[in-house]
């Protein structure tokens, strides 16, 4: 199994229409289950970890050729949460599924280094205190926030929600390490982690579940995105603690998954939905931009936003289709100031 990729420049003005396309063939693993995507830098190279089934397999995006073994933990429990990220100088990667354990992988040397329990299927990583953290949602409403060298909780658990916790995002507001989550409440709730508490009230607009969450910049302030059941996908000022403008819409089933990032200079978000399609939005415009990325038969599951060769790529999981497919964006200028 090999995907193709290199270095594609894409230029486009501001008013254009942007050259959106497909790079490569599908990575398709051994299982017919395509659960999770993350990106990430590894030794200079834009790497993909995907996961297939109950296994993970990190890929160079450059060169088509995966990255040592598989690895995965439980055969019943199909992953469908990855979070990359540092701890002690090594790349890691933490992965889980619908269970309650979430494992520790060293993405270099692709063997588990540690475990926790009290995950669902949503986790991020981030540093605070000079420590790796990972924080997580589980099925009774808490999200959880995890010590990993150490492998266990500093702190209380975030209570707040009152049901089941889909989405969960690392960030800083105002010098504080700050978390986000969304879930089966239908709200999106911030979180100051240095004392364990709810900043503020709750978000509400969406309808229905929200399932995924992601944190950005956008015009100097801190935003979350979130995606719903409802279709929809909102933005909100964290400190304002309001939501920017109307609902981004356009797909036409619940939205599973989104992803922050910038291209050509512009802050983007990445959807992924029960529709099939993958579209990206510009946020300060707010609007869609180009035309939705087709090619997946079954809901886009999972979406992450990275560089490669110059350009800003996304890359998307299929769910049923078993594929993880890399897209073409454009490219990003090199700023000569700051």
């Amino acid at each position: 199994m090999v995907v193709a990729a290199g270095s594609f420049v894409v230029a486009w003005s501001p008013d254009s229409a942007p050259s959106f396309r497909a790079i490569g063939n599908p990575i398709v693993g051994d299982g017919k289950w395509a659960g999770a995507v993350a990106l990430t830098e590894l030794n200079g190279r834009t790497v993909a970890v995907v996961a297939h089934n109950n296994q993970a397999q990190a890929w160079d995006l450059a060169t088509g050729e995966s990255l040592g073994r598989p690895f995965g933990g439980d055969e019943d429990q199909f992953i469908d949460a990855l979070a990359v990220g540092q701890m002690n100088s090594r790349q890691i990667v933490v992965s889980g599924g619908g269970g309650d354990l979430a494992q520790v992988w060293d993405l270099t040397a692709g063997k588990q280094i540690g475990a926790f329990v009290g995950a669902g299927s949503s986790i991020s990583l981030g540093q605070m205190d000079g420590k790796t953290i990972a924080i997580a949602g589980d099925g009774l409403g808490r999200v959880g926030v995890w010590d990993l060298a150490a492998g266990r909780l500093p702190g209380t658990l975030l209570i707040g929600h009152s049901r089941a916790v889909y989405a969960v995002a690392l960030g800083q507001l105002e010098g504080k390490t700050i978390a986000v989550s969304g879930g089966n409440d239908g709200t999106v709730r911030v979180w100051d982690l240095t004392v364990g508490k709810q900043l503020g009230s709750e978000l509400t607009g969406h309808t229905d579940y929200v399932f995924s969450v992601a944190i950005g910049q956008l015009n100097g302030r801190t935003i979350a995105v979130s995606g719903s059941k409802d279709g929809t996908v909102r933005v909100w000022d964290l400190a304002a603690r309001k939501q920017l403008g109307e609902p981004l819409t356009g797909h036409t089933g619940e939205v599973r998954s989104v992803a922050v990032g910038l291209l050509d200079g512009r802050t983007i978000a990445v959807s992924g939905s029960k529709d099939g399609t993958v579209r990206v939005w510009d946020l300060a415009a707010h609007k869609q931009l180009g035309e939705p990325l087709t090619g997946h038969t079954s809901e886009v599951r999972s979406v992450a936003v990275g560089r490669l060769g110059g350009e800003t790529i996304a890359i998307s999981a299929g769910g049923d289709d078993g594929t993880v497919r890399l897209w073409g964006l454009g490219s990003e200028p090199v700023s000569s100031g700051d």
